[in-house]
Formats: C-alpha cells, structure tokens, sequence
C-alpha cells in the first residue's frame, strides 16, 4: 500500500494536518492538496466568513477538508475517504 504524503498547514501559530494526493476526481495530471476538518473549523467562521485574509488564502490552495482521522489511513483508503466526503 501506497503511503499518503503529508503535510502541515501552520495557521495563527498551530499547526494542521493535510495531504497531496493525485487528481483523482478530474483524472487531471496535477496533485490535490487536502486539509483536515479542524483547519477549515478555524479557517472559516459560518456566520462572519473567512476570519481574516490569511485564512482566506490558505482555504483557496484546499481542493477539500475530510475528518482529522483520516491521516492515520494508507493512501488509497484516504482517497476513497476523500470520494465519499465529495459525492
């Protein structure tokens, strides 16, 4: 099984969880960064938006955020995590 490649996402001095994975969704030859459910949460405030232009610039680099679990999984069990999150 394939390894999900991981990375941090440092916002307002903590640091997120996120990961680049193949174009699975378009079949495009590019990598898709997707981010973990608590960086969106403090991201993005539901009734006054983005919290401020760095948050805003952060969330337009995230193709999509799955549940913070899910980076303990292999590769292709990310990305079917990832499908069903986007269906």
């Amino acid at each position: 099984m394939a390894k999900l490649d991981i990375v941090s996402i440092s916002f307002h001095g903590k640091e997120y969880k996120a990961a680049f994975i193949p174009d699975v969704f378009t079949g495009g030859n590019r990598r898709l960064l997707i981010a973990s459910h608590s960086l969106n949460l403090v991201l993005y405030n539901d009734d006054k938006g983005y919290v401020d232009d760095a948050a805003k610039e952060i969330d337009e680099q995230i193709y999509a955020f799955v549940d913070d679990k899910n980076f303990s999984l292999p590769l292709e069990r990310f990305i079917d995590n990832a499908k069903e999150c986007l269906d």
